[in-house]
């Protein structure tokens, strides 16, 4: 078998290409998701991680894929320039023990040992050998897609002949890792993320895919336990609690005073008006973020004839400056038992 080359410098670019870029595009954006993930915990655009991930993961595409496509190309036409015969018309022999590779000035032969790679790219099928360089044949070259096959298989085997031993296919696209694109959506990416590595187990057995399962479920505990901690150590969470407490004890002013006008005196504890009135919310929401364990109800207490009532808000202690009393006008209060102290 004989395979005659004539190759250009757009060959060595577009295989270029397509060897860095198809060949890791899983691995650097996994590389991605990762700093996507980090990044998002710390550099926050809105309230929201998910769409934090979105914007990081805009700002950081160019740096994982745009830049690294347009210096490749820089870097080959610079490795290109260097050879001193780089296109041109070359003959592919193979023997048992290696190959010759015939050009207009010379004949070299190339050892088995020698070949550390052979794979195939949708148009080109490259050796790399142990030394710097490569050898490029354009697909075009062979006579049908079975010759170009078959001259993979036969350097494929004396490289295993030679080490006594099976050589490392080269890696190739599997249509499952698509999956890893629903793999960066919560929830639904967990559940992905476990079908991945059932695929791993069960069809593929493929180790890329293990990478891609774990990825895929830590990316929901991640996102949700990220959510789940700004939930609770920010302040506009807080402060929204704050916000439903004030109504809430606004209507329990109403409540207290509606009760007083049924049995003539206002309630001992706010669980009188609990069983009264179901709609009607004692528990402080604060507290129940909070945790509270010491009370969760809002502090009311009947003096005489009159009663107070408030939030202990955030610092869960009463009679401190943070504590939330209901909103009433001057001449509600006058006419109503309220007392704020």
């Amino acid at each position: 078998m004989e395979i005659t080359t004539e190759i250009t410098e757009r060959d060595h670019i577009d295989f270029y290409h397509v060897y860095i870029f198809k060949r890791i595009w899983l691995q650097q954006l996994i590389i991605l998701l990762g700093v996507d993930l980090i990044l998002s915990s710390f550099i926050r655009v809105t309230s929201s991680y998910l769409v934090n991930m979105v914007v990081n993961g805009i700002i950081l595409l160019p740096f994982f894929f745009g830049i690294p496509y347009f210096l490749s190309g820089r870097k080959i036409k610079a490795y290109h320039d260097k050879l001193p015969f780089p296109n041109g018309k070359r003959t592919y022999t193979p023997f048992a023990s290696g190959i010759e590779i015939t050009d207009e000035t010379r004949a070299t032969f190339l050892k088995h040992e020698d070949i550390e790679q052979i794979g195939k790219t949708e148009n080109y099928v490259f050796i790399k050998p142990r030394y710097t360089g490569y050898c490029l044949l354009p697909i075009r070259c062979f006579s049908s897609a079975d010759q170009a096959a078959h001259f993979i298989s036969l350097i494929t085997s004396g490289k295993a002949q030679v080490r006594g031993s099976q050589s490392k296919p080269s890696f190739t696209f599997k249509p499952g890792y698509l999956l890893a694109i629903l793999c960066v959506l919560p929830v639904v990416g967990f559940f992905v993320g476990f079908l991945v590595l059932m695929l791993r187990i069960v069809h593929y057995k493929d180790r890329v895919f293990v990478i891609m399962g774990v990825i895929g479920m830590l990316i929901t505990v991640v996102i949700y336990a990220s959510m789940i901690y700004y939930t609770e150590t920010s302040g506009a969470t807080e402060d929204g609690f704050a916000s439903i407490a004030q109504t809430q004890l606004n209507d329990l002013v109403k409540s207290i005073e509606f009760y007083k006008l049924q049995n003539g005196s206002y309630p001992d504890s706010l669980h009188q008006i609990e069983t009264k009135d179901s709609f009607i919310s004692i528990d402080d929401p604060i507290q129940i973020f909070k945790r509270n364990k010491k009370s969760i109800i809002y502090q009311y207490r009947k003096v005489g004839n009159k009663y107070s009532l408030f939030s202990v808000s955030k610092d869960g202690k009463p009679n401190t400056a943070d504590d939330i009393y209901p909103t009433l006008s001057n001449t509600d209060t006058s006419k109503m038992g309220f007392i704020k102290k």
